[in-house]
């Protein structure tokens, strides 16, 4: 039978002091996950009928991508397990982060938000979200032992738990799709897993045909700071850092530094012949156009892109994938980003707004992200490995090992000023890319520019 959080034993939850995350598995120890291939359970069934309720949950959602599916769907089953009203409001994506903080400022924010590492933790400090430590120790999430630790502890700060994890990406580049008629034309193998970044670069410049319009690599997001930490941390010793983009700390951007260089010698080598797209050449604004298109032998995006790709292109020719290449000395560069779901700190309702983040937690919610939103699954690895979720995709069955082992964290600034410092890091590293100046001239002035603003305070 559900168990159901009462105002009293929430608030008790919230009152006690010192049990946290760690408590929150101690307790969850009994429950028992979802068997990888089974269907997931439902975490609101019940014997009885809901008792009336005059409580309404606004509920925050992007429109964009099917991200606002699984969220009304479970709201409907919600409501009719609670007699709770959730009512999903949706907010296009890239106006969630200033939104968020303008309605809480006015107190027009929704009860449930969503969010995105980017904006997630600078919004912590700024007392949009609830902490759920205690919450969490009184009635703790879902099959919360199903959930990989890696993906939880991507999501704190400073140790305190304040979200739950929505869309998981592993990187932002992680998958790489291959277009195997370009390459069988070409005579040349499928990538395997284990290759190595020398293996596919010797086959895009294979597959590369410049006076026929085709491209042998592309990437998404190569600019943004959070996409080439994924793929530079493949670079360098397996028990390094020195790949890292920014320290582990987060106070010390590491882009000046010979293994950068090395990094964007590979890059604009690359570039400068042609084997792979600088924007002009883009489609639709993107890389990834031009691959959809059947003009790109290879191209390098997250897990639930492959997912895409198979429903666009269809059966106009046959893709496949493989992991994000390693390096020559064999480390797979990996780097945890994605959404989350987070209770406004000023709701009314505490109590029914962490019912329903407790729904939009669970195994059902992350195979529900796959089958109806099209998706990638959240943080639990029974969703991972469900068979219908892989059998839409099999990269993520795949993808399921470097979660189990545990995926690096996202490059966030210790002041937490993300936003601030992805701003200047694409804008000066594409000037780069775009051959308008060297790496040798504009690499200290990258650096020393988001320096800048790794030094600030963190906000209050």
């Amino acid at each position: 039978m559900r168990k159901t959080t009462t105002r009293r034993t929430f608030m008790k939850g919230l009152a006690v002091v010192g049990l946290g995350a760690a408590s929150a598995q101690l307790m969850a120890a009994c429950a028992v996950p979802a068997a990888p291939g089974a269907s997931a359970p439902s975490t609101t069934d019940s014997s009885s009928a809901p008792a009336a309720t005059d409580v309404t949950l606004r509920v925050q959602a992007a429109p964009e991508a099917g991200q606002s599916v699984m969220p009304t769907k479970l709201a409907e089953k919600f409501t009719t397990d609670t007699g709770v009203q959730v009512v999903i409001e949706e907010t296009i994506y890239g106006e969630i982060e200033t939104k968020t903080q303008t309605g809480f400022i006015s107190g027009t924010l929704h009860d449930l938000l969503y969010g995105h590492h980017r904006w997630l933790f600078i919004n912590f400090l700024k007392g949009i979200y609830m902490p759920i430590d205690d919450a969490m120790a009184a009635d703790p999430l879902p099959e919360y032992e199903d959930i990989y630790p890696s993906v939880m502890a991507g999501n704190s700060l400073d140790g305190v738990n304040f979200s739950v994890p929505g869309v998981v990406h592993p990187g932002g580049n992680i998958a790489v799709i291959y277009n195997k008629q370009i390459l069988a034309d070409k005579g040349l193998p499928e990538p395997q897993m284990g290759w190595t970044i020398n293996d596919w670069g010797e086959l895009a410049k294979a597959a590369a045909d410049p006076d026929a319009g085709i491209f042998g690599l592309g990437f998404d997001s190569l600019n943004a700071l959070h996409y080439y930490s994924n793929f530079s941390r493949s670079w360098g010793p397996v028990e390094s850092t020195d790949c890292w983009l920014m320290n582990e700390d987060g106070t010390q951007l590491q882009y000046a530094t010979p293994q950068h260089e090395e990094i964007a010698n590979w890059v604009l080598d690359l570039l400068d012949t042609k084997v792979a797209a600088r924007k002009p050449d883009y489609i639709d604004n993107s890389a990834y156009g031009i691959f959809i298109n059947g003009l790109a032998a290879t191209h390098a995006s997250t897990v639930g892109n492959v997912t895409n790709a198979l429903n666009v292109i269809g059966d106009k020719f046959e893709i496949d994938a493989v992991l994000l290449p390693v390096g020559s000395e064999g480390r797979q560069g990996t780097c945890y980003s994605g959404n989350m779901h987070m209770i406004n700190t000023n709701t009314p309702h505490p109590e029914e707004a962490y019912e329903l983040l407790k729904l939009y937690s669970s195994t059902e919610a992350g195979v529900s992200m796959v089958l109806d939103g099209k998706l990638q699954p959240n943080g639990h690895k029974s969703a991972w490995t469900n068979a219908d979720v892989v059998a839409v995709n099999r990269m993520f069955g795949v993808t399921d090992s470097l979660l189990t082992a545990g995926i690096e964290k996202f490059p966030m600034p210790r002041n937490t000023r993300f936003t601030e410092a992805n701003n200047i890091f694409l804008n000066e590293i594409d000037r780069i890319w775009e051959g308008e100046v060297s790496w040798a001239e504009h690499a200290p002035v990258l650096q020393e520019q988001v320096q800048a603003v790794l030094d600030l305070d963190r906000p209050e």
